[in-house]
């Protein structure tokens, strides 16, 4: 096994909040076992992640790991770093909902990075789950923001990731919503329904007047089907201003090939999003690497340091 490989592997365990020593300890382990980092993970690491999220985490970037080509393109966007010209993250959970880490470590890593901002934007999925963040939850949320805002020079977006409804409703009232500097939307549930009732939802979010960023927007939906609707989707998603997320997630990797692929040149506005459960995950900012240059930069959000003003051209 490649030291390069080795890396990767660590970092994967990093994120999923194991510690230093037990990496050490893994990374050694699995060096010299002949099983999968999938099959590796199961038996050997998963129980020490700290939550149930993370241990998700580990299984799904696994079976990544276990792909050579991704992780061969994961370890070169990693070694060239966070792109200077990015100015902040757009998308991160923390432990207000299924995050690991508080706000403030968060904050911190960001002003390592020499971001100019960063957005929690935790998710409500309210009475979907163990995990959720109510509207109430939320307004208390904002409140500590202020608070953290004025020990920091980061700009702290007071974001949410909302959920959309079976009935094309969202998790909060639009006059919650537009107490928050912007709003993500996302698209988790087909609600057993399949694709078509999840394209559905998804054209509700694009055209809600308090949603700026569609958030994965191939889940649930696919390729496939998604390209079959694409000049439907660019048609709307410029009518209202919406910008797509291109997913930092490595198992989204493919996903994110796909709308760079099929929508760049066509006036569609784009963000980078990490997606972060853990301070750790912050780093995959990195893999902005693999389609900086097919884009032009004036679509995308993260390169603005007035990233509001960019939601409204």
């Amino acid at each position: 096994m490649k030291g390069e490989d080795l890396k990767v592997f660590k970092l994967f365990l990093e994120i999923a909040g194991i510690s230093k020593e037990r990496i050490e300890f893994h990374a050694k382990n699995f060096e010299n076992s002949n099983v999968t980092m999938e099959e590796y993970s199961q038996k050997m690491v998963v129980e020490e992640c700290e939550t149930l999220f993370l241990k998700r985490i580990l299984m799904r970037f696994s079976k990544v790991y276990d792909d050579p080509f991704l992780r061969k393109r994961i370890q070169g966007a990693i070694e060239k770093g966070i792109p200077p010209a990015i100015k902040g993250d757009f998308h991160v959970h923390t432990n207000w909902s299924d995050g690991t880490y508080e706000l403030e470590s968060y904050v911190k890593k960001a002003e390592e990075f020499g971001y100019k901002y960063i957005s929690v934007s935790d998710h409500s999925l309210v009475n979907k789950g163990t995990v959720q963040m109510d509207e109430r939850k939320f307004l208390k949320q904002m409140e500590y923001v202020d608070e953290l805002q004025k020990n920091t020079p980061l700009r702290i977006f007071k974001s949410v990731e909302i959920d959309v409804n079976e009935d094309g409703t969202l998790d909060y009232p639009t006059e919650i919503l537009e107490k928050a500097d912007f709003v993500l939307g996302a698209v988790h549930f087909d609600y057993s329904k399949g694709k078509e009732k999840a394209f559905e939802l998804l054209k509700v979010l694009i055209q809600n007047k308090v949603v700026k960023i569609i958030a994965h927007p191939l889940n649930k939906i696919g390729g496939d089907f998604f390209k079959a609707h694409l000049e439907e989707v660019v048609q709307l998603v410029k009518e209202n201003k919406k910008v797509l997320e291109i997913s930092l997630v490595p198992d989204r990797i493919r996903e994110s090939d796909f709308l760079v692929e099929n929508l760049k040149g066509r006036g569609v506005k784009f963000s980078f999003g990490s997606d972060s459960h853990s301070v750790k995950q912050l780093e995959l900012m990195a893999l902005s690497n693999l389609w900086i240059n097919e884009l032009n930069t004036n679509d995308i959000a993260n390169f603005y340091e007035e990233p509001l003003e960019f939601f409204e051209r």
